[in-house]
C-alpha cells in the first residue's frame, strides 16, 4: 500500500483498536450491515481526504486537491461530495433500468468489502486478480467458468455414494487444487454471461487493465481517484483516498446501497408491466372467446333460417 501521512496511519490504527472484538463478536458484525451515508463527517472519519506524498502526484488531479500538509496532498472533500452526488444519480439510473454492475477491487484492503457489497446487491465482482481479457475476450473466460463448474459437478458426484463416478484420493486432491485456483479468480463472475453495463473500480492504477478493457468496449467506469491517478480515464470519478480500508468500505457499500435503491424502482416497474401484460392477455382471451361464441351463434342462426326442401 502506498505511504500516507502519519495522521492517516494513526487514524487507521486507532480505528482498528476501537473495533477489536472477540471472534464471536466479529462474526456478528459481519452479519449485521448498517448503511453509512456519505457525508463530510463520514468522509473525514474514513480518512478519504488523505492523498499521496506530493512528489507522487498526478498533475491532472490538481483541480481536486485542496492543499498540502506535511508533504502530503489533501483532497477537497467538497468536490468529493459533488462528484459522489453525480455518480449516485448515474448508478440509480442504470440500476432502475435493470443494468448489470461489476465491482473490481483486487488490492488486499478491498477484497473482502468488494465481495460482500457486490453479493448484497446482486452485482458481479473481481477481487483477487484481473484476468486479461475478462471483458474483451470473454469467450475464453466462459470456457474457464465451464471447466470450473464441471469440476464442481465431478467432485459432487464423487462424494455421492450412489454415483458411478469414483475418484482416487490423489485424483480428487488434484481436481480440488485446480478448482481452488479457478474459483479464486472466477467465483465472482461465474454467472456473468455478457459484459456488464457499468463497472466500479476501487484503484484504477492497480487495475489499469480493467479500465483499458472497459474503455475499449465503451463501458462506463465509476472509480475512486486518488492524487496519484489520472481522472480523465474514468467516466465518473470520485476523488478520494483509495488506500484506506474505511474509505473503500464507505464508497463500496454506498454504491451497493444505490444499486439496491435503483433495483426497487426496476422491480416495481417490472411488476407493473407484468400486471398490464396479464390484463391485456386476459382481455385478448375474452375477446377471442366472445368472437368464437358469436361465430357459433351466427352458424346456428344460418342453419335454422335455411328453408326446408
Amino acid at each position: 500500500m502506498s505511504e500516507k501521512t502519519e495522521n492517516n496511519t494513526t487514524a487507521e490504527a486507532s480505528a482498528v483498536e476501537n473495533t477489536e472484538t472477540t471472534p464471536v463478536e466479529e462474526v456478528k458484525v459481519k452479519k449485521e450491515y448498517k448503511p453509512v451515508p456519505v457525508t463530510l463527517d463520514s468522509l473525514l472519519a474514513a480518512g478519504a481526504h488523505f492523498g499521496h506524498q506530493a512528489e507522487r502526484w498526478n498533475p491532472k488531479m490538481l483541480p481536486f486537491i485542496y492543499g498540502k500538509k506535511n508533504n502530503v496532498h489533501v483532497i477537497n472533500l467538497d468536490l468529493t461530495l459533488d462528484y459522489w452526488a453525480k455518480a449516485q444519480e448515474v448508478i440509480k439510473a442504470y440500476a432502475s433500468k435493470g443494468k448489470k454492475f461489476l465491482f473490481v477491487g483486487t488490492k488486499d484492503q478491498a477484497q473482502e468489502t468488494v465481495a460482500e457489497a457486490a453479493t448484497r446487491c446482486g452485482a458481479f465482482y473481481v477481487n483477487n486478480r484481473w484476468l486479461g481479457g475478462t471483458l474483451t475476450n470473454h469467450g475464453t473466460i466462459k470456457n474457464s467458468i465451464r471447466k470450473m463448474k464441471s469440476m464442481e459437478t465431478l467432485l459432487e458426484k464423487a462424494e455421492d455414494s450412489e454415483s458411478e463416478v469414483k475418484l482416487a484420493k490423489k485424483e480428487k486432491l488434484q481436481i480440488t487444487r485446480d478448482l481452488e485456483k479457478l474459483s479464486i479468480n472466477l467465483s465472482g463472475i461465474r454467472e456473468m454471461k455478457y459484459a456488464p453495463d457499468v463497472i466500479f473500480i476501487v484503484d484504477i492504477n492497480k487495475d489499469s487493465i480493467a479500465v483499458q478493457e472497459a474503455i475499449r468496449l465503451h463501458i462506463p467506469v465509476i472509480a475512486l481517484v486518488d492524487t496519484n491517478t489520472n481522472p480523465d480515464v474514468v467516466n465518473f470519478p470520485i476523488p478520494s483516498n483509495d488506500d484506506s480500508k474505511r474509505s473503500i468500505e464507505l464508497f463500496t457499500n454506498a454504491i451497493s446501497d444505490c444499486i439496491l435503491d435503483g433495483r426497487k424502482d426496476y422491480d416495481k416497474a417490472m411488476a407493473e408491466s407484468e400486471k398490464i401484460a396479464k390484463k391485456a392477455k386476459k382481455e385478448a382471451t375474452v375477446k377471442v372467446e366472445k368472437k368464437g361464441v358469436e361465430k357459433k351463434i351466427e352458424k346456428v342462426e344460418k342453419t335454422t333460417n335455411q328453408p326446408t326442401a
